[in-house]
């Protein structure tokens, strides 16, 4: 049985609460340095350090004790783990060294893959930037943009170039983009190569 009833409503003729760990478990096995969970004691320090606790619909001790209460749907769908912008802050902060921008990276990186988006737009940009690296080695600004538009649908994607059009001139202006198409890098087959020997070994560790 996955299913044991959580110390902090006891036995002491206390109603108790039963905890199914089987996604504790799952989350042990497949997220990045998702065992370090074990090392949360709930102090909050990671929570009052976030500097953007105020848009988190759950902070990452809250999102610890969702996953130690067996609340996949809540964790896997929840915008918190994709607003992780590593500042680093939790982690330098927390008293038992938890590697708190690890796991929620790698939180959100294992909801991609099993199928939840729960920031859309975040979700999309990084597909579409993260394919480029992956086709030229190098980042190719008008080529990302163009793909992240255009990933909205081409009616939409028109519409939102048109939009960003201003922006899209200042950075040609200022030579913050080019009007020709990058070149791939030198070797680039043998970065991939090692992009998808990682992404194996960590079974779709990249997104």
């Amino acid at each position: 049985m996955d299913q044991v009833v959580g110390p902090k409503y006891g036995s002491r003729g206390g109603a108790g609460k039963a905890y199914n760990q089987s996604f504790a478990r799952e989350v042990y096995r497949n997220v990045d340095s998702g065992e370090e969970i074990k090392m949360c004691m709930q102090c909050g320090v990671c929570a009052a350090s976030c500097p953007l606790k105020e848009k988190m619909d759950f902070s990452p001790r809250k999102i610890f004790t969702l996953i130690r209460a067996g609340q996949r749907e809540k964790v896997l769908s929840s915008q918190a783990i994709m607003l992780c912008t590593s500042c680093y802050s939790c982690k330098v902060r927390c008293p038992r060294k938890v590697p708190v921008v690890d796991v929620m990276h790698g939180l959100a990186h294992y909801a991609l893959r099993q199928g939840y988006k729960p920031r859309a737009e975040t979700a999309l940009f990084g597909q579409k930037f993260w394919g480029n690296i992956y086709r030229l080695g190098r980042i190719d600004e008008k080529d990302v943009a163009l793909r992240y538009f255009l990933g909205h649908g081409l009616g939409q994607g028109i519409k939102l170039m048109m939009e960003n059009k201003n922006m899209g001139i200042g950075m040609l202006w200022y030579k913050r983009m080019k009007i020709l198409p990058e070149r791939p890098i030198k070797n680039v087959k043998s970065l991939r190569k090692m992009l998808d020997k990682a992404k194996a070994m960590g079974k779709g560790g990249a997104v």
